[in-house]
């Protein structure tokens, strides 16, 4: 058998995979063929059998190789045109033949009686598809076994040219071409299907996704890239899963010269050797395997990048190297959005470098990080000062205000949510507050390495004033120090949400959050349906009891009057059977709260009511 069928592309069964090695087996008679499947999963070993290598796989997983006799059925490659053909044209597959210059087939059908033709019919349907061929514009042709411009495993260079004009003349129009998980395994084979496509911008040479379904574990693999190949025009490439290192990306992306947008997803890349040439814009490098923000150092050589993306790695920290703190690197003031989402951060440590490691940054997503998994404090200074509980995770709101608050004003989108100033304010207030209740449960020699940990801190303490730091070892010896009107904790209304005697939950809320989103927060915080329930602030202020008719004495109390809103509290010699303390339930409303509790201070009490069904 012939070493030349190692690179060559298989598909057995539906299950595309790679020949990675021709020859023997020890223990075994006859030849085999050493194959790398797509999946993963679907081989038994690496390439290795009885301790002896033969073969080594591209994918890093345990399972990718199998060995399989070369008399095993492959399902049948198709030409380009075939493959179009039968996504496009299919309805009339039983009807017409197709004249094809790669098959030699017949463009009529022939209707034969006593083994003479009578009539050719079916022109009129023909025409009628070639027209709807010319006119495609998007081809998705992924999945259906395309070797190239021929229907076959070999492309032998003479005939590929002279079958190659079919694919101009058959479809012009297209601007978008996806030929993911088929047979290609040659650059020189998708150049010759592109050369006969001039309007086309978009190639996809693997995709891992088709109408938000994952369909990772399966992508194009290719022999190394020929010299001289340039596709021009093409300005989006997809190479997802392809398992090319980082150094041959660069050498494919090279070839585009008009590239403005690169997707190397799924390839297991740890590291950047180099940047990339040309004028690159977008460059997607999602489900990798980067465990660090300098892996991509390279990167900020770029100076026309402007989006980056490395969501679902296991990004952790800025550098590998832990006693590295300082940053040596920075990103070019052309890259304003950048996506970490789902990836290992765990450290605020880490949002606080990257205001200087992106200094243009407009738009961040970071969601799906274990960080949000975390308190909003640590447990022993949420114990220490006793305002919230200690081992359940952030909510949604808190996460966005306390990554919000470290940027600086020039971040407009945080996980896709427009930042308004009011947005702004109530997130940099809240996180001043959890600073004061830091420095609170600490000593005065820990401050400094405390502010340390907030870069922001100096600059919001002159917007909003210093918050509250409450010491036992300061003030009027008991601890407790005057409130600065200007100060955060002067603007945040402290709400203890009590669903039943053993569920409550103490927050301090802005004051200018409105009862949409006090009721948002309180669903978070015990479970509950979105606005199926009321909140009734249970006030210090008494009312009188309506009295029965007859009574002897009783005042009539007018519903509105502003008496009975300053009902005094009734005298503690005074007969409280008369009384009962005000409720007042929080209505939506777009009002803010502060608006209610205005002049109030303390902690209010607030019950949430779940109707029962």
């Amino acid at each position: 058998m012939s070493a030349s069928l190692v690179g060559q592309r298989r598909s057995y069964g539906g299950q595309l995979c790679t020949i990675r090695y021709v020859g023997t087996v020890d223990g075994t008679s006859g030849d085999w063929l050493g194959v790398e499947w797509d999946d993963p999963t679907k081989g038994k070993h690496s390439g290795e059998h009885k301790g002896v290598r033969y073969f080594t796989c591209k994918s890093n997983h345990p399972t990718a190789g199998s060995f399989v006799r070369p008399s095993r059925p492959a399902d049948p490659p198709l030409s380009f045109v075939e493959a179009l053909r039968e996504k496009y044209a299919s309805e009339y597959e039983s009807e017409l033949v197709w004249t094809s210059k790669t098959t030699g087939a017949v463009a009529h059908q022939v209707i034969e009686i006593g083994g003479k033709v009578v009539e050719e019919v079916g022109f009129d349907k023909i025409r009628k598809q070639l027209a709807k061929l010319q006119e495609l514009r998007i081809v998705l042709l992924d999945g259906l076994r395309i070797a190239g411009v021929l229907s076959s495993y070999e492309q032998p260079e003479a005939q590929v040219r002279e079958a190659a004009s079919e694919i101009a003349t058959t479809c012009p129009q297209i601007i978008e071409l996806d030929l993911s998980r088929s047979l290609v395994n040659s650059w020189s084979h998708v150049w010759e299907i592109c050369n006969q496509l001039p309007l086309l911008k978009k190639l996809k040479v693997n995709d891992m996704t088709r109408d938000g379904i994952d369909l990772r574990c399966s992508g194009n693999r290719f022999r190394p890239l020929e010299e001289g190949l340039t596709f021009e025009g093409v300005t989006e490439l997809h190479l997802e899963e392809t398992l090319l290192s980082w150094d041959e990306i660069a050498e494919v992306a090279a070839c585009f010269p008009t590239l403005t947008s690169l997707t190397a997803s799924g390839n297991q890349l740890r590291t950047i050797s180099r940047p990339l040439s040309g004028v690159i814009t977008t460059l997607i490098l999602e489900s990798n395997e980067f465990t660090s923000l300098s892996a991509l150092r390279p990167l900020a050589e770029m100076r026309t990048l402007e989006h980056l993306s490395v969501r679902w790695n296991n990004v952790a920290a800025i550098s590998d190297n832990p006693k590295n703190t300082t940053l040596d690197f920075q990103f070019p003031t052309t890259l304003r959005s950048v996506d970490l989402s789902r990836n290992d951060i765990s450290s605020w440590t880490f949002l606080n470098h990257l205001p200087t490691l992106f200094p243009s940054l407009t738009t961040l997503r970071i969601s799906g990080n274990p960080l949000y998994d975390q308190p909003p404090l640590p447990p022993a200074i949420a114990a220490a000062t006793g305002t919230m509980s200690a081992s359940k995770p952030m909510t949604v709101d808190e996460s966005f205000m306390l990554t919000l608050s470290r940027f600086p004003p020039s971040l407009r989108t945080l996980n896709f949510s427009t930042i308004s100033l009011q947005d702004r304010s109530n997130a940099e207030m809240y996180y001043l507050s959890l600073i004061g209740k830091t420095l609170s449960a600490t000593s005065e020699a820990e401050e400094p390495a405390i502010l340390a940990e907030h870069p922001r801190y100096s600059e919001l303490c002159e917007l909003y004033g210093e918050p509250t730091v409450t010491r036992a070892v300061e003030g009027d010896g008991s601890g407790r120090r005057g409130i600065h009107p200007r100060s955060v904790a002067a603007r945040l209304v402290k709400m203890a949400f009590r669903l039943s005697q053993s569920q409550v939950c103490v927050k301090e809320i802005p004051a200018s959050f409105d009862s949409y989103q006090v009721k948002a927060l309180v669903s978070r915080l015990f479970d509950l349906p979105p606005y199926k329930f009321k909140l009734v602030w249970e006030t210090d202020e008494w009312d009188p009891v309506e009295q029965q008719a007859g009574d002897d004495g009783a005042p009539d109390w007018d519903e509105d009057s502003d008496d009975e809103m300053q009902a005094p509290a009734p005298a503690p010699s005074a007969d409280t059977s008369r009384f009962m303390r005000r409720e007042i339930e929080l209505v939506d409303s777009t009002r803010d709260i502060g608006f209610l509790f205005q002049g109030e201070t303390g902690e209010m009490k607030i019950r949430v009511e779940v109707p029962h069904v």
